[in-house]
């Protein structure tokens, strides 16, 4: 649609690298490389962040780390003078690491922006689990572009950082089987602030293309005031009726309560992507195409999900199946095996007497007189006992 996108395709396929996943890590370098006070009108509350959050997703070796280092070559944003914006890029930690990442150095030289990365969801997953752990509440603010950090009563430990003071955007690398405690996450609203996208490429072409030159992006604001994206009509009254239908209780899927707000970041960075920082119609188009593919993505995870799930509590149930088969018969062995013995004893206290099968009933125990015949074919087929005459028995 768009020669910027084609160039992210074809600098995709040239590297290897799933053209859907290159693309998110792009759209998330390229809002990172504007400064927090680039936000988008307030259509719901107030003025909301760019930042986005974005799950490569894909087998373990599927090209996760491909995709994030190739979308780190086929763009490079510049400002005005031609000079590169690199991003600051850190490992996720702790709620508390997150906020102090924009509080440390100087006012000069103070990180205002930051790309964080996950390569793996179990990582982020095991940060969250933590006792005590602030990560995920604090990630959904940063998402929002909230106020963050924490007011603790020991000044020198205090990690505020306003609202709209920072740039924040995250890529988590995503296997569909680990991606349960991310999905499980979904009371707190974590996996409806990501753009889920595949690392595959089915198209791939059988021969290597060749790499285009990394293609340059000015980005340039040109001013520290709050500067709000224009966003076009369309999508003002598309996000209008989302949110009625929300207020009213028609929404359906709760994971899609962030859907047209993820779709606006999508338009925007795809308007920084053009050089552009105001959003078009176009823009708020393509990226309904996103959504879809990240709605597609992020279905069949659960699938995979689901079907583990299914599976693993299928192989329990056949566990404990065969626990109580085993269970059962070592119980019907008992049974039989004290059926033996009394049967035997009632004929050793009476030798060379005819012993009848009501007179073994008679004296056995109730639980076991059910065990009668199948002891006595045991034993006559065993020649233990000898049949003497009709349901008459004698020790052999």
């Amino acid at each position: 649609m768009r020669p910027e996108l084609d160039h992210i395709r074809a600098f995709a396929r040239a590297r290897r690298a799933g053209p859907w996943a290159v693309l998110g890590a792009v759209l998330a370098r390229a809002i990172v490389a504007t400064e927090p006070n680039l936000r988008l009108p307030a259509s719901v509350g107030r003025a909301v962040s760019l930042n986005l959050f974005c799950a490569l997703v894909g087998p373990s070796g599927g090209g996760k780390g491909a995709a994030e280092g190739a979308a780190a070559e086929a763009v490079v944003f510049v400002d005005a003078s031609g000079a590169p914006i690199p991003p600051t890029e850190l490992p996720v930690g702790s709620g508390e690491g997150l906020a102090r990442t924009f509080l440390d150095g100087d006012d000069e030289d103070k990180t205002t922006r930051a790309l964080f990365s996950a390569p793996e969801v179990d990582t982020l997953a095991a940060i969250g689990a933590r006792q005590g752990s602030t990560i995920m509440g604090e990630l959904r603010k940063v998402y929002m572009g909230e106020q963050i950090g924490f007011a603790n009563s020991n000044k020198a430990t205090r990690t505020p950082v306003p609202a709209h003071g920072y740039r924040a955007c995250l890529l988590v690398g995503v296997q569909p089987l680990k991606a349960g405690p991310l999905l499980a996450d979904a009371d707190g609203g974590t996996p409806q602030r990501f753009v889920w996208l595949p690392v595959d490429d089915p198209d791939a072409p059988d021969e290597r293309p060749s790499a285009p030159r990394p293609l340059e992006v000015m980005v340039a604001v040109g001013t520290t005031n709050p500067v709000e994206m224009s966003v076009p009509q369309i999508a003002r009254d598309a996000i209008d009726s989302h949110r009625l239908a929300v207020l009213r209780g028609e929404a359906a899927d709760p994971l899609d309560g962030h859907k047209m707000l993820t779709r606006l970041k999508i338009a925007a960075a795809l308007a920084i992507l053009a050089g552009r920082i105001k959003v078009s119609a176009q823009d708020w188009t393509l990226a309904a195409t996103v959504v879809r593919v990240s709605d597609r993505t992020r279905a069949a995870v659960i699938q995979a999900a689901t079907d583990r799930a299914r599976e693993t509590a299928r192989a329990r149930a056949e566990v404990r199946a065969t626990e109580a088969n085993v269970i059962a018969d070592r119980a019907d062995d008992r049974i039989r095996d004290r059926a033996r013995a009394a049967v035997l004893r009632y004929l050793d206290r009476h030798p060379g007497e005819k012993v009848t099968r009501k007179d073994l009933r008679t004296h056995m125990r109730n639980d076991l007189r059910g065990d009668l015949d199948a002891t006595l074919d045991d034993l006559l087929a065993d020649a233990v006992v000898i049949a003497i005459g009709e349901g008459v028995y004698a020790r052999a």
